[in-house]
């Protein structure tokens, strides 16, 4: 340390007490993204093959959603909508995370949601459709995984053939 400021330790030492804080309490930002990363590929996956258990497993218990016009459904109802959709072989989805904060047990995410698919126009034409969403979840650790118990959209954002036909916002 000889020839080092008080001000170049004091950082040096600040650095090393983040670390040790990191390692202590058990948790990597990294290793928490890829986990929640992994949770939201698990659960596009069930949604995509319409598994109700594998998606309920995702799921708190006092799971909630909540659209941009504020309207709020529950698990079951989340699921029976899921059920409702029709397969789709040209859809691909990302989700990608954008932010998290962590509390204990607790994860904010601020996360984005984009969708794109073709469908036919009532022209019999193919058209590219594209969804894109902005959403708060919140994920919860009761046990051993992470669990989603809200997701709340905030932007949701619709195209066609690369031209906006609906923008809403949460207000």
């Amino acid at each position: 340390m000889r020839g080092q400021t008080s001000t170049s330790r004091l950082r040096e030492a600040c650095a090393i007490a983040g670390l040790a804080a990191l390692v202590l309490c058990g948790f990597a930002p990294e290793d928490l993204k890829a986990a929640l990363q992994a949770r939201y590929a698990a659960l596009d996956a069930a949604m995509n093959a319409h598994d109700d258990s594998a998606i309920a497993a995702i799921l708190a218990p006092d799971f909630t959603s909540v659209d941009v016009s504020g309207r709020t459904e529950t698990a079951a109802r989340m699921i029976d909508e899921v059920d409702r959709l029709e397969p789709d072989p040209n859809m691909t989805s990302t989700t990608t995370l954008d932010e998290l904060s962590r509390q204990g047990d607790t994860v904010i995410v601020q996360q984005r949601f984009d969708m794109r698919t073709t469908k036919a126009g009532p022209d019999g034409a193919r058209r590219k459709v594209e969804l894109d969403t902005l959403s708060t979840d919140t994920w919860v650790k009761p046990q051993a995984v992470w669990l989603i118990q809200r997701t709340m959209t905030n932007e949701l954002s619709y195209f066609v053939d690369g031209v906006m036909v609906a923008n809403k916002m949460r207000r």
